[in-house]
């Protein structure tokens, strides 16, 4: 290749690297406002469609049965603007906004039928009989189009793309499986895990504007592809003893409500009540609808996304949210940093995190005003769950603490759900107003990682609620596990700056949360509820992945760890390289120190041998963490360099680590562990944050033994 070509690929991919940078953060700018902005309601992906909105009202004023007027704002308050009026005629809707996520076969059936399956009266509201509403707090009905979701997907293809006012909020095409025709007692949580549900598609995607065809174009020279939008449900728990009991199915008592087929998004600005003139942001809101284009939502779920992030973070995470637990999802928009007018509009605030907790109390004017504008017909539900990722999660759990604390509340708050939540101010008054009345608090957890504070805030709570299930710790995870499908520009970066999230571990995000918030509307939890639970420190295998339930570190029976352990893996040392059948001899010194003995073969069986003696002493009453010295006296100063981070209850098995997660051994009673074992194993060394890379060690010295026996 000349000099010359190599100039151009690299001064296309450096080109590519900027406009990536550009587009990120253009994006989180665009999407922010501050307290005192006025910016009208916006619909999804309203700047790259605008030419093909001028196109489409040139198209309609030819089409005498049509009458869509051309996309522009000219309003001031997005929340005080009118909306377009709804219809009922499948003629007469938007095919870019339609939400129609019914199975391919039941579209057809319905094109055949479209009343097949009427919604009566009386029937929504025996099934929706424990969800009720603030009447009080309903603005007065604005109107909005409505998306007739009994018109099959088929027929909409042969209709030309139709584009409501801008003054409509936008109603964005969601990601959604195809599901099973309904039964009148199917609940509207996730699909049974042992079933594999494929989104299905309609209508044209919206095409790419010029900086991310750009993007895309570049990406893609470098081996890039997209990854395809589908929501899964996830397969069977393989079967392990002493692991938790994951259970898909909903129990049968549920109260019956009609299946969610898709999910209508809108955008409205929303005011909290914080600084001194109140703090007005922009937020998206989730509409689980039914079969007939109707809302009759279990509750409510304030999600919030994460430092330095932005409410279109968390759009896949609140699409399946939505779908899967019957809810309507409020994500807002909130500054990473204050503006100057205003030192207590940002996500770290107490005063932040006392506002959003208000906003749940009284008649909820300021929720019901925003969701009325961005096309919901009726009122809130009383009942709703505190979410969000990252910083979102420690706001999450401060705000509910601050509502559950507050004389006026009406308990209807049902529980707290983190993913991978960190609190910048801690926990601890929180978590305490939080027990009394006890509210659930759940975390899905990344191993320590800089991104969640090293897990700060997962052992604060591990802490403050002892032998209580608060939640799991994924294999291998990533900061940004829950983050992924909304955005090929936002999965990539938040990624780079975090750590790449392995195949399963997103699906299990959904499975987890989608199970924990449908029991939490019912009160329902780990001794009675259809979530996935454990004891501490039990193991659950997830499809692809796995999780570990969060527990407190074992606290050691010295007498009972003494003894021989057989290294199976480890992260290999300088001196360790090349060397098998690794063996510890642990016993008592007559001074109460612990002898070490570390022994192995070079290369082979009978191999060169290699031995060194040490001693070792806990650096603290839970005999976790010791200190190992093959040289010199010994020492029981912290930290520690000999850290038992996991163990098997009847001393089977333990992992063992230090301060820095840069080293890792997998110790074993026996030479050799089953490959289950040892997965096990290796995912129990990542949760515990051993970093370093795992390796069998091998032990032929069991082939050796074997024979021997057999003889």
């Amino acid at each position: 290749m000349t000099s010359t070509r190599w100039a151009i690929w690299l001064g296309t991919f450096g080109a590519g690297a900027c406009i990536a940078l550009g587009a990120g953060q253009g994006v989180a700018a665009a999407d922010t406002d501050s307290s005192d902005s006025g910016g009208s309601t916006s619909r999804s992906g309203q700047d790259s469609s605008q030419t093909s909105d001028d196109s489409s009202a040139k198209r309609d004023d030819a089409e005498s049965s049509k009458d869509t007027s051309s996309s522009k704002d000219t309003s001031t308050d997005p929340a005080s603007v009118p909306l377009s009026k709804r219809s009922d005629k499948a003629e007469e809707e938007s095919e870019s906004d339609r939400v129609n996520t019914l199975d391919r076969e039941t579209a057809a059936d319905d094109s055949a039928a479209p009343d097949a399956e009427p919604a009566d009266a009386d029937a929504d509201a025996d099934a929706d009989a424990t969800t009720t509403t603030k009447r009080s707090a309903v603005p007065a009905p604005v109107d909005a189009v409505v998306d007739d979701q009994s018109t099959p997907a088929a027929e909409s293809e042969t209709s030309p793309p139709q584009e409501s006012s801008a003054e409509t909020t936008a109603v964005t095409q969601p990601v959604v499986p195809d599901v099973v025709e309904p039964t009148p007692v199917e609940t509207p949580v996730v699909a049974p895990v042992a079933a594999t549900v494929k989104t299905a598609a309609t209508g044209t995607p919206r095409s790419p504007g010029p900086v991310a065809t750009a993007l895309l174009n570049v990406m893609s020279a470098l081996g890039w592809s997209a990854r395809p939008e589908t929501v899964e449900a996830f397969p069977a728990l393989a079967p392990w003893g002493n692991t938790a009991t994951a259970s898909a199915t909903v129990a049968a008592a549920q109260t019956a409500v009609q299946t969610v087929t898709g999910v209508q998004t809108g955008r409205a600005q929303l005011t909290i009540p914080v600084g001194p003139d109140g703090f007005t942001t922009r937020a998206d809101w989730y509409l689980p609808t039914q079969a007939d284009g109707s809302v009759a939502a279990t509750g409510v779920i304030w999600l919030q996304h994460g430092f330095f992030g932005n409410k279109l973070f968390v759009s896949a995470l609140a699409r399946t949210l939505s779908q899967q637990t019957n809810s309507i999802i409020v994500a807002p928009n909130l500054p990473s940093f204050a503006p100057w007018s205003c030192a207590a509009c940002q996500i770290n605030s107490v005063e932040m995190q006392q506002a959003v907790a208000s906003m749940f109390l009284g008649d909820r004017t300021s929720l019901n005003t925003s969701a009325t504008a961005a096309g919901l017909l009726s009122g809130l539900p009383e009942s709703f769950i505190l979410s969000g990722q990252s910083a979102g999660g420690g706001l999450a759990t401060a705000a509910g603490g601050f509502y559950n604390a507050d004389p006026l509340n009406e308990g209807d708050l049902r529980g707290v759900v983190m993913f991978d939540g960190v609190s910048r101010l801690g926990l601890t008054g929180a978590l305490q107003s939080l027990d009394d009345p006890f509210i659930p608090v759940y975390q899905i957890a990344a191993p320590p990682q800089p991104g969640n504070a090293s897990g700060v805030t997962t052992t604060e709570l591990v802490s403050a609620r002892p032998g209580q299930f608060v939640g799991v710790t994924l294999a291998r995870g990533s900061h940004a596990d829950s983050l992924i499908g909304a955005n090929p520009l936002v999965d990539f970066f938040s990624q780079l700056a975090t750590r790449f999230s392995p195949p399963g571990n997103t699906q299990a995000v959904y499975t987890l949360a989608t199970g924990w918030i449908n029991d939490l509307y019912q009160g329902l939890g780990p001794t009675d509820g259809t979530g996935i639970y454990g004891a501490p420190s039990d193991y659950i295998v997830m499809g692809e992945t796995a999780a570990i339930v969060l527990g407190p570190p074992p606290v050691v029976d010295i007498d009972s760890y003494l003894g021989t352990w057989y290294e199976v893996g480890s992260v290999k040392q300088f001196f360790s390289i090349g060397l098998v059948n690794t063996t510890a001899v642990y016993s008592l010194n007559p001074d109460g120190s612990i002898k070490v003995e570390n022994s192995g073969n070079y290369f082979f069986d009978n191999g060169p041998q290699s031995t060194i003696t040490g001693v070792a002493l806990p650096v603290d009453t839970s005999n976790n963490k010791l200190n190992v010295r093959f040289f010199g006296a010994a020492s029981a100063n912290p930290p520690g360099n000999y850290w038992i981070v996991d163990l098997d209850p009847d001393y089977q098995w333990a992992v063992v680590s230090d301060s820095t997660g840069l080293s890792g051994f997998l110790l074993s009673r026996t030479r050799v562990v089953s490959d289950d074992l040892y997965q096990e194993l290796l995912d129990r060394a990542s949760v515990s944050g051993v970093r370093g890379w795992i390796t069998r060690t091998r032990q032929p010295a069991a082939t050796a033994e074997v024979a021997a026996v057999s003889v």
